[in-house]
């Protein structure tokens, strides 16, 4: 028996006989000659010391060494059509323009350490990153100015179109400055004369409103603020007289820096959805792909 390693070209000469049925239809989807194909195989016997073909007028079939190894060829020969289709993508993807929305809120979540794998990956890729509004972020996927984008979703958005992936649940409370009174109020419907401090759109906050005072809900506060800006919603929040809504993550940094107070009264604001968004009839470019792959890693996302 010959030493030395099965080639690709030996497998792809034996999966191409297989689907063409004769040496010479072979050799044509091969480019090859009739006599380069023959010895390719003969080569390869040679190397495993079995008979892989039985020749005769109708052409050849496989012998069940040949069957054996025609199953491992197959898959072996696809991994590899594969893996080259893939290099040629990263090759041509410093061409391509991969654009990401992300809303002010979601910013510093999961998203960081996404953009830094799929830098790793992609080092040569086009990447335009914009910081944005909830509103812009709809109306950027609708019209194509983004191909991916990552935001906080409430239940009043609308979403019929495009497509959210939940990547995390984040809980959200009330505060207000430390040391004002309203810390002391224990009900929402004393609170509702207070001036409000919102972080998402205006359009959302009745929907807002009802699932934190629930059925029979009081109306709606008649000073509101929005507010989507992280920078000002904390100077706004901590003005005298101001209940703010705040997720977690967030209220925890300012209740730790002795600025706020969580206030717990007889509702429960609702949880946020991070939520990664594209349009359903999207097809997704292979660095679009990626990027969604590397914000499920960053999310914890069992994909299957």
């Amino acid at each position: 028996m010959e030493r030395g390693s099965i080639k690709t070209a030996q497998l792809r000469t034996l999966v191409a006989i297989a689907e063409h049925g004769t040496l010479m239809a072979a050799a044509d989807a091969l480019c090859l000659s009739q006599p380069a194909v023959t010895k390719t195989i003969k080569d390869l016997e040679a190397r495993l010391g079995v008979q892989l073909l039985v020749r005769g007028g109708a052409g050849v079939r496989m012998t069940r060494y040949g069957e054996a190894l025609l199953k491992r060829a197959r898959t072996v020969v696809a991994e590899i059509a594969r893996a080259e289709l893939e290099l040629e993508e990263m090759k041509s993807s410093a061409d391509q323009a991969l654009t990401i929305g992300v809303s002010l809120l979601a910013a510093p979540i999961v998203v960081p350490n996404a953009l830094r794998a799929f830098r790793s990956r992609l080092p040569d890729a086009k990447l335009n990153v914009y910081e944005c509004l909830p509103t812009q972020i709809i109306d950027g996927l609708r019209d194509g100015t983004f191909d991916v984008c990552v935001a906080f979703v409430a239940d009043s958005d609308v979403t019929a179109e495009l497509r959210v992936v939940p990547l995390r649940q984040a809980a959200q409370s009330l505060a207000v400055r430390r040391g004002d009174p309203l810390e002391r109020e224990v009900r929402l419907q004393g609170l509702a004369d207070a001036h409000w401090l919102y972080n998402h759109t205006r359009e959302s906050l009745p929907a807002f409103w009802r699932q934190l005072s629930g059925d029979g809900f009081p109306p709606l506060p008649r000073r509101v603020s929005v507010c989507t800006s992280q920078r000002l919603y904390a100077e706004l929040a901590r003005q005298p007289g101001v209940v703010s809504v705040w997720p977690d993550f967030l209220l925890d940094e300012q209740i730790q820096l002795g600025l706020m107070t969580r206030i717990t009264t007889d509702a429960q604001a609702a949880s946020l959805t991070l939520g990664l968004m594209l349009r359903k009839d999207l097809v997704l470019s292979m660095s679009a792909e990626y990027f969604v792959d590397c914000m499920y890693s960053a999310a914890g996302v069992n994909v299957t």
